[in-house]
């Protein structure tokens, strides 16, 4: 749970990973829940001759679902009151929740583990808790089977065995390189194998016939066996990074194996390594570890450093930690531990009251009243949500903040550039934004008044510029150009026909600074091959935007500064001399066709001023724009686009 904590305050945090690898806590956690689960109903089938089922997702709805319930019931609030553009998203991530099917839900919704958007979804974490319950849906089924079949010991092992060996070959299977990997890391089908091996060593170690004292000799042993599992863990969790290859061809096998050499020991009573991780304050933590698990991450979404509050570093992390545990306790105290109690829904509580029937009455109005609670606030929720949604969302960054404007331009800044212009609405100078997400966010976080001097339109390709191939960058991401991008000029041509703008802005640069591995071969960034490339995809792109007979104005790359703890690290776009090397191609290729082809300045801020440059508030990580840096943005160029419009007769 530390491990997941420390991984999470480092991808929403300012200061990069705090702990890289600190995601495997999930999978600890996986074998963990796999071991006790199974553990529990062998026991109960030694007792009682059976499995009850009833009585085993009682228990499971009294011990996760009140908790989730307060959970849900506080991000809807935050939904509705402070974050209403994500209301569209966050209705279906409730119901997703509901029923644990989230991973599924954001397999299907393409949302990204690694990155996309600039505030992650605020339930996101839940879908380890949906591949837990998937796991229990299913698992105590086949055990009962198991049961009945009186299926010996070794034929258990061959079928748990079996299907580890099935789920890592299907998440080698479906694991590509160069596209996103969070459809394995997501899929239950993927992930199983972790609470699968935790089911297999429970069948095989037997801790219901653990003693508490074992030899000296064999408890060393089994000390070592852990200790290698910790350290085995510990490695991995500081070396590797989520998106390492390694992990998806085999890794998280390796993971989940080192964690049940740790499970296994860590529960038997007799060793040392069991007696230290059962100490003060370890176990505190344990007892409130699911409360901190579900509570954890929309305080980390929520209180990013420089975006959301003013406090960053290690005094954000800290403050992230206080409040996680302080809604933990609560939760833990107020919510947990009541309803948890046995009888709370059964009566069992008031067995001594006379008559019986008083105390099953008892139970049954809390029942009825918890439930009557649950569906009124969940109604209430998902109207409000609804109707703060307005209308459905994608994974633009979008700033909640209040609207930036541009104020009066230079009358001198070209023909129609009004000083306190009245509105052109639609009626005025038509501008179309083509290139990758830059300008999508441009538009998303436009100024209020920028339409007094032009009417803007959206023909941007989210993750798509000018080149095609696969991309690689030194911090271990990549991206496969050619699965999305492929056919980019015939969408701009079709774009800018029904469109039919004036002034067509390209903004590129997103991925025209990177080595580029094409069908022909590896172009090295800047070589004689790689300038002829993109020179010729950007005539390509210039030659169906000049059909429309707009005039083709080429944005010039500002200084990018990649946020290191923002989802998708892309070092490469903070090189200046890589940004200035494709600046000198735009001006080429300008200066080809200057009668309809031209060069549009950035601000000299985004490279110059520090407060700017490097601020999240103008640029959420140092590539895209939030209100105030497309202000700043639109504010140094409109006046160079109106240059571009044809003199008023």
């Amino acid at each position: 749970m530390l491990a997941v904590v420390a991984y999470h305050l480092g991808t929403t945090g300012d200061r990069g990973h705090l702990l890289r690898g600190g995601f495997l806590g999930v999978d600890v956690f996986f074998v963990l829940s796999g071991y006790l689960i199974t553990s529990l109903l062998i026991v109960e089938v030694h007792r009682t001759g059976r499995i009850s089922i009833k009585q085993f997702y009682a228990r499971r709805a009294r011990r996760l679902l009140p908790a989730l319930f307060a959970l849900l019931f506080a991000v809807g609030l935050v939904g509705i009151f402070w974050l209403p553009q994500q209301a569209a998203k966050l209705r279906g991530d409730l119901l997703a929740s509901l029923g644990y099917v989230t991973n599924w839900w954001l397999i299907a919704e393409n949302s990204s583990y690694f990155g996309g958007g600039d505030r992650p979804r605020l339930l996101t974490h839940l879908w380890s808790l949906a591949v837990e319950e998937q796991f229990y849906l299913v698992w105590p089924l086949v055990l009962i089977l198991f049961a009945r079949a009186r299926a010996r010991r070794w034929t258990m092992l061959a079928v748990l065995v079996s299907g580890v060996a099935a789920s890592t070959a299907l998440a080698a299977l479906l694991y590509n390189p160069w596209a996103d990997p969070s459809r394995v890391y997501y899929g239950t089908d993927t992930r199983a194998l972790a609470p699968l091996l935790g089911a297999a060593l429970a069948v095989w170690a037997r801790p219901w016939k653990h003693r508490p004292r074992i030899g000296a000799v064999r408890c060393a042993v089994l000390d070592s066996v852990g200790v290698i599992g910790l350290a085995g863990l510990a490695t991995i969790a500081v070396l590797f990074a989520d998106t390492d290859p390694r992990l998806y061809r085999g890794g998280m096998t390796v993971i989940a194996l080192l964690a049940a050499c740790l499970v296994g020991v860590a529960g038997h009573p007799a060793t040392w390594l069991g007696w230290v991780l059962g100490l003060q304050p370890l176990r505190w933590v344990g007892e409130r570890s699911y409360a901190i698990y579900l509570w954890h991450w929309p305080v980390c979404v929520l209180t990013r450093p420089g975006v959301d509050i003013p406090i960053t570093g290690w005094l954000n992390a800290a403050l992230r930690v206080a409040v996680t545990l302080m809604l933990a306790e609560l939760s833990y105290w107020l919510v947990e531990r009541p309803l948890r109690r046995p009888g709370f829904f059964t009566g069992r509580r008031f067995q001594h009251v006379k008559p019986r029937l008083a105390a099953r009455f008892a139970a049954g109005l809390r029942t009825a009243v918890v439930a009557t609670v649950v569906a009124v606030a969940g109604t209430t929720i998902g109207f409000q949500l609804q109707a703060a949604a307005g209308r459905p969302v994608d994974n633009v960054p979008v700033d909640a903040g209040p609207d930036a404007t541009l104020g009066p331009l230079d009358p001198s800044a070209g023909p129609g550039a009004p000083s306190a212009a009245p509105s052109a609405g639609p009626t005025g100078p038509r501008l179309a934004i083509f290139g990758d997400s830059q300008g999508m966010t441009l538009l998303r976080n436009k100024p209020a008044d920028l339409g007094r001097y032009f009417a803007t339109s959206d023909a941007t390709i989210e993750g798509c510029g000018v080149v095609v191939g696969r991309v690689t960058s030194s911090s271990g991401e990549r991206r496969d150009l050619s699965v999305a991008c492929t056919g980019w000029a015939s969408r701009w041509a079709a774009s800018a026909r029904r469109l039919d703008p004036q002034i067509a802005l390209v903004m590129l640069g997103a991925w025209e600074v990177f080595d580029l591995d094409t069908t022909t071969g590896n172009l090295e960034f800047a070589s004689r091959e790689w300038d002829a490339y993109v020179a010729k995809q950007l005539q390509q792109g210039i030659d169906a935007l000049r059909a429309s007979g707009a005039t083709v104005a080429l944005s010039l790359l500002p200084c990018y500064r990649p946020v290191r703890g923002s989802a998708g690290f892309w070092p490469e776009r903070g090189d200046d001399t890589r940004t200035r090397h494709v600046n000198q191609l735009l001006r080429a290729a300008a200066a080809a066709d200057p009668a309809h082809v031209h060069t549009i300045e950035p601000p000299a801020q985004f490279c110059t001023d520090p407060k700017i440059s490097v601020s999240r508030n103008y640029r959420w990580d140092g590539v895209h724009y939030y209100k105030p840096g497309a202000a700043l943005y639109f504010k140094v160029t409109v006046p160079q686009l109106l240059k571009l419009l044809p003199p008023k007769s």
